[in-house]
């Protein structure tokens, strides 16, 4: 055998390594101010009886978003572009407090199902993130989840982690994609209810998902550039 099918076979294959690692290390870039948790909560039929997406994110001691936080949202009737990105206006749409969902009395910000999907977005700041590598997520869904932290996917519940796999689904393409629906823990709203993290971890119904993030620290978001910095100096000096 000689040696130029060896070399393009090896080549080929480090090639494909080497695509995998890029997408696998690929880290979302986290803010002292200025962060952005979007979650895509999606059911497993149109007449879905119950859904809700409870989410728990620390860095380090720091509890950055519970049951019971602030939360932007809207139940899609289409798609919306960009919607999980960190930059994406959504002054739009509706305001609660986590969890938002419907049935089983579970949610603390509840709407009228059966809906397809709820999307929701969480801002936060992280005075700690300078020393934080990485965060950790709770989850307590029903029926699917995918969680994008500053524009990146960080995580989605194991059934669904062959649906469009690395991008942002259509609003209603978990109904298509006919999967088996997942049960949350059904514990009673609350803000929070401590017991809820306590649940077992796993991907039964029943369970909490745990993930942990590794995350890269950025100062961009709440820099000033040398312009700005200039325009503020001479706005003082001609103040005086």
């Amino acid at each position: 055998m000689s040696k130029r099918p060896l070399t393009t076979l090896m080549i080929i294959l480090l090639s494909m390594c080497f695509v995998f690692v890029t997408f696998a290390a690929e880290k979302p870039k986290f803010y002292i101010k200025g962060n952005v948790l979007a979650a895509g909560n999606y059911g497993n039929s149109a007449t879905s009886s119950d859904m809700t997406l409870i989410i728990k994110m620390t860095g380090g001691n720091t509890v950055y978003i519970d049951e019971g936080s602030p939360v932007s949202y809207i139940a899609p009737d289409k798609d919306i572009a960009d919607w999980t990105t960190k930059n994406f206006n959504d002054s739009a749409w509706k305001t609660g407090i986590s969890g938002v969902g419907y049935a089983d009395n579970d949610d603390n910000t509840v709407i009228t199902g059966p809906v397809p999907a709820i999307y929701t977005r969480y801002h936060f700041d992280a005075p700690n993130a300078k020393d934080v590598k990485e965060v950790t997520f709770l989850v307590d869904y029903d029926d699917f989840f995918i969680l994008w932290l500053n524009g990146v996917e960080v995580g989605r519940n194991d059934s669904i982690k062959n649906v469009s796999a690395g991008k942002v689904p259509a609003f209603d393409q978990m109904i298509k994609a006919g999967i088996t629906d997942h049960e949350a823990t059904d514990l009673a709203a609350g803000k929070p209810n401590a017991a809820r993290w306590n649940a077992p971890k796993g991907n039964a119904s029943g369970q909490i998902v745990q993930l942990v993030v590794a995350v890269d620290f950025s100062d961009t978001a709440t820099s000033v550039s040398p312009m700005t910095k200039l325009t503020l100096s001479w706005g003082s000096i001609k103040s005086k």
